[in-house]
């Protein structure tokens, strides 16, 4: 590969998510020169993610900006087997996710970041990373690589580690036939490992299922399934707007840090094990991450980003590992077991997760 083009930075973040954005942003705020890298052309594009977010994330974008925000819902129904539903107090916000994302990605230039979208970084040697983009390859220099590139991480690779677990995700884009407040997770013996959703966003929804990759065959099949039981309870139309799709990580915590190298966000696996959420986490970890990159620059040495990993596991790698601990065991008992009982053991609406 012919490289016609040098940058030079000190931190370069690969991944405009939320973590990349909030490292970003923190390390240029700390004096860093950054460097952001997307491979997408649009950030936040397209969209993967059933939008919901909880109020905390304001503290990282206010909810308020305009555009962002779809509606407010006030809690999360359980529905198991089409009959019994619990419901558990989850205040939030749905939200257009892309212009979530770009709203970070806003506030990161703003401090002074650079950002190169349609960038894929293909290879790492010597302290630089070469990215390729329409225009041909560009080699950056750099004293700190934070990957922030999702499940299939190209930083993860690089540093030896990498998410090996996931669910696999099917969504489509609804009309909604009445309001909803809340909302709604089902779990169904046929959703092995996962669960569906309906997610309301104004006159819209976004209706998806995750499942365990070993029934992939099964995903479209169960999704369209879904979605006429759905319709026959007159919740939704028959119209599909859109769709989309993903990997979700299921697996907790990976290895956090290598050299001048470190993970943040679904790259590190903050993803919940069972909930599939991610986004809290992600801006989390993308803080601490633009925190400790600007801390190593600044003496030096690779000691801060040891002790991100640190930090990073103390804060969320308890919940994390519970997470991972009761996912193994829903699966174990997935068909040997009341199929409900299972579920109230391995869903956070129900005391018995937390035992």
């Amino acid at each position: 590969m012919n490289v016609f083009k040098q940058l030079k930075c000190d931190v370069l973040i690969i991944g405009a998510g939320p973590a990349g954005s909030t490292a970003a942003r923190l390390a240029a705020q700390k004096g860093c020169s950054v460097i952001l890298l997307e491979r997408r052309t649009q950030i936040g594009l397209p969209v993967r993610c059933a939008e919901y977010v909880p109020f905390p994330v304001s503290r990282y974008l206010d909810l308020n900006c305009p555009g962002l925000t779809v509606q407010t819902v006030h809690a999360m129904q359980t529905v198991i087997s089409g009959q019994s539903i619990t419901e558990t107090a989850v205040p939030g916000a749905i939200i257009n996710r892309d212009r979530f994302d770009q709203g970070l990605a806003d506030l990161a230039v703003q401090a002074g970041a650079s950002i190169k979208t349609g960038h894929q970084a293909i290879t790492f040697k010597d302290n630089q990373v070469v990215a390729r983009g329409d225009k041909g390859a560009v080699g950056i220099h750099c004293r700190v690589i934070i990957g922030a590139d999702g499940p299939t991480s190209q930083v993860g690779r690089w540093m030896g580690c990498g998410q090996k677990e996931f669910l696999l995700a099917a969504q489509y884009r609804v009309l909604l036939n009445k309001p909803l407040d809340h909302t709604r997770i089902y779990f169904q013996p046929d959703i092995k490992g996962g669960y569906g959703w309906l997610f309301p966003k104004g006159d819209r929804a976004n209706l998806g299922l995750g499942l365990d990759p070993a029934c992939k065959e099964d995903l479209k099949p169960l999704l369209n399934r879904f979605k006429q039981d759905l319709i026959a309870e007159g919740l939704i139309g028959q119209e599909i707007l859109g769709q989309g799709g993903g990997l979700v990580p299921v697996v907790g915590l990976t290895v956090l840090h290598r050299d001048n190298m470190i993970l943040a966000g679904d790259a590190a696996g903050t993803c919940h094990p069972i909930t599939g959420a991610g986004v809290g986490n992600a801006l989390i970890s993308g803080e601490l991450a633009g925190i400790a990159a600007a801390e190593a620059v600044r003496h030096g040495n690779h000691q801060p980003l040891q002790d991100y990993s640190k930090e990073l596991i103390g804060l969320l790698g308890h919940s994390l590992t519970h997470g991972v601990k009761k996912r193994k065991a829903m699966l174990a008992e997935w068909d040997n077991m009341d199929f409900s009982e299972n579920i109230r053991r391995s869903w956070i609406a129900f005391r018995e997760y937390f035992r």
